[in-house]
């Protein structure tokens, strides 16, 4: 029987992560898909296990003693990721190593060819559950790698990269492995927290996004029945408030709208849900977005990225309008739904005041919690391109910053301090609004975790205001 253990990253967002301390679920999903006769896995995800994490990782080598360590991670986790592998084969170099996510997917050739390599015996590239679980089976069997499709493997000290695996029929991934998790506590919003999905994929064709990559131009829907199966997992495991981590829910409205039917026959609506959805899908139908409240959503990320149609264009969101904005809003608003919007900042052309433009924005449409995402020039994205010819792009090859809250680029107006410091200064003063504080979803949906995430920004804006007034005086 061969021993896995597949980590997620420590990595967390700073000032975000009072919100929701989130479970990797493609690395339950790989446990959930490999043949339990060949195979034991464990998985331990080190978002809850932030300060000592390194002692904590070498405590379950030690304790479980695998024959494989699997690693996960987004580009701004891809140094962590690295630093276990080091560590893992420092302690025991006989252990395998697998890396796979995002990153690795998309800086594969990068990464295999770079020092860390040395580090790394797999990368699993694309999706993962069908692959891992083939590359088990050969190392279980001492068979050859080489006919594995979505995998990258070592034979001598140099990667090998085989054709890449097609995408997954979803009626063939079973349900993630719930109870392969070494560490318990996930969180949103002081809730007992844990993620699933209904679909993979989006067919949208925003320059900035990294997806298109992964699945390509697809979208890919689980049968409804799966769906309330995987709630009620979760909800067996001790949820009590749950994340769609779909790349775009609201693809298809109609059969989201479809799920929340389901949730609600199934007595499933006590359950708090949070959803990440294009502004498009949730302007399409506002009878769609009451049986998401009657349903028990609770919170919406809207990708709003801009108002100005010239920046939508920019950013590859051509068929995208600030009514469809105003309306999706609205909808969401009207039906006690908490609205945060995501906007992208630090445009080429944007100085000073179109970012407190943006600000404006989103205090014109009541956002109960923006995001001012700074434009990131993300690994093979159709805007890193662009971004790296223009001569903006300040950090082209430290992706630990890659989270989309620390500047990565300058304007043509502003370097990438006065970027970063105005994206601050916003959202302190978004923050500590008093009109803010008596308007805002959160409050009253919330109202524990409301005011200790208030509070806990008073520090900063203190701290941020000080500094201006130090430099005002020299």
């Amino acid at each position: 029987m061969i021993k896995a253990i597949l980590f997620g990253m420590p990595d967390a967002i700073a000032r975000f992560d009072v919100f929701a301390s989130l479970s990797n679920l493609g690395i339950v999903s790989l446990a959930g898909n490999v043949d339990p006769t060949i195979c034991d896995v464990k998985v331990a995800d080190l978002i809850l296990i932030r300060h000592q994490w390194q002692e904590y990782a070498i405590n379950l080598l030690k304790e479980h003693s695998p024959d494989i360590v699997g690693l996960s991670s987004m580009s701004f986790q891809s140094g962590s990721a690295l630093k276990l592998a080091r560590l893992v084969k420092n302690y025991d170099k006989n252990i395998l190593t697998v890396i796979g996510g995002y990153h690795a997917t998309l800086t594969h050739d990068d990464l295999s060819e770079s020092p860390d390599a040395e580090f790394i015996d797999f990368i699993v590239r694309g999706e993962g559950e069908a692959t891992f679980n083939e590359l088990v089976t050969a190392i279980n069997a001492g068979t050859g790698y080489d006919k594995i499709r979505g995998l990258s493997y070592k034979a001598n000290g140099v990667f090998h990269h085989n054709p890449p695996r097609e995408l997954l029929s979803l009626d063939s991934i079973q349900l993630p492995n719930r109870d392969a998790r070494l560490i318990k506590g996930f969180s949103i919003l002081d809730m007992p927290a844990d993620t699933f999905e209904t679909s993979r994929g989006c067919t949208f064709s925003c320059k900035f996004c990294s997806i298109s990559k992964m699945y390509g131009r697809s979208f890919r829907k689980y049968e409804i029945s799966r769906v309330i199966e995987d709630i009620r997992d979760a909800q067996k495991h001790g949820a009590k408030s749950l994340f769609i981590i779909d790349d775009n829910v609201t693809l298809d409205p109609e059969r989201f709208g479809e799920i929340c039917d389901e949730i609600i026959a199934s007595k499933l609506n006590s359950i708090h849900y949070e959803v990440q959805a294009s502004v498009k899908g949730i302007a399409y139908s506002e009878k769609i977005v009451q049986k998401m409240a009657d349903a028990g959503v609770k919170v919406v990320f809207i990708g709003i990225e801009s108002v100005s149609k010239s920046e939508l264009d920019f950013l590859g969101k051509k068929s995208t309008t600030s009514e469809d904005t105003y309306k999706a809003v609205k909808y969401l608003k009207d039906n006690g739904i908490i609205v945060v919007g995501g906007f992208i900042v630090g445009n080429p052309d944007e100085d000073e005041k179109a970012l407190w433009e943006v600000y404006r924005t989103a205090k014109g449409l009541k956002i109960d919690l923006p995001i001012f995402f700074i434009l990131t020039p993300h690994a093979k994205t159709e805007i890193r391109k662009e971004l790296l010819d223009m001569g903006v792009v300040t950090n082209p090859d430290n992706y630990n910053t890659y989270e989309g809250f620390t500047a990565n680029v300058k304007t043509n107006f502003l370097t990438t301090q006065e970027l970063q410091e105005t994206v601050w200064k916003m959202y302190d003063k978004y923050l500590v609004n008093p009109k803010y504080l008596m308007i805002n979803q959160f409050r009253k949906t919330y109202p524990l975790c409301f005011w200790k995430t208030v509070f806990g920004q008073i520090p900063h804006v203190i701290r941020s205001f000080m500094k201006t007034r130090v430099e005002t005086l020299r």
